[in-house]
């Protein structure tokens, strides 16, 4: 399935964690750390940051961080362009899986993604969810890996 996105959203490598921050937040997302993407894509309408994700990388192991898409433009394929821009990247840098905590584990099942359990050794973990006040309440993450 091919994914087309929107012509008036222009596509780069961003640097602007604040506005990651700001759109993650405004997405739901608890927040986090901002600073340590390996790389990190956004898509702008103009100046404005409409929808974002980030690289990390961790002693090896890759995971996506930071996926948010602006309330209104989710389902016209932003986040799914970054987030095979990110696969690209991780392969390129030798990866073979990459992981995501997802709070919207259905969206990643949908770009090739599978749910796997808490505590798979070098995978992410729930821990930090359990303690947050969202968590089973409005929010209900899964740990989802893609190998490739």
């Amino acid at each position: 399935m091919m994914v087309t996105t929107p012509t008036r959203f222009e596509l780069k490598e961003t640097t602007d964690y604040a506005a990651m921050r700001q759109l993650a937040l405004d997405s739901g997302l608890e927040d986090g750390n901002y600073s340590d993407f390996v790389k990190a894509y956004g898509f702008f309408e103009g100046v404005t940051l409409v929808a974002c994700a980030g690289l990390k990388s961790q002693r090896g192991v890759f995971s996506l961080e930071c996926v948010a898409v602006k309330e209104g433009l989710r389902g016209a394929g932003l986040g799914s362009r970054l987030i095979r821009i990110l696969e690209e990247e991780a392969m390129g840098r030798g990866a073979d899986r990459i992981w995501a905590l997802a709070r919207a584990p259905g969206f990643f099942e949908k770009v090739g993604y599978k749910r796997t359990a808490d505590g798979v050794p070098d995978g992410p973990n729930l821990a930090a969810c359990k303690t947050c006040r969202q968590f089973h309440k409005n929010c209900n993450p899964s740990i989802v890996l893609k190998v490739f």
